[in-house]
């Protein structure tokens, strides 16, 4: 269970990320330099979501 919200917490995070994203991708007044952190923090949390999914998996103690 605790995976699961873990899961959930993770996906919200991203989902959260990816709209920071957009909103500074349209609004010309945050410089570039924050943009690639966003993208870079989006990066990380899709990275992290994915290896937690492959976690719950039936064989994804073995990294399968």
């Amino acid at each position: 269970m605790a995976k699961k919200n873990l899961t959930d917490y993770l996906e919200e995070r991203l989902a959260d990320a990816r709209r920071s994203l957009a909103l500074a991708a349209i609004d010309f007044s945050i410089p570039d330099e924050k943009i690639l952190e966003l993208r870079e923090s989006i990066r990380q949390e899709a990275a992290d979501a994915q290896r937690l999914k492959k976690k719950k998996s039936f064989l994804g103690f073995l990294g399968i």
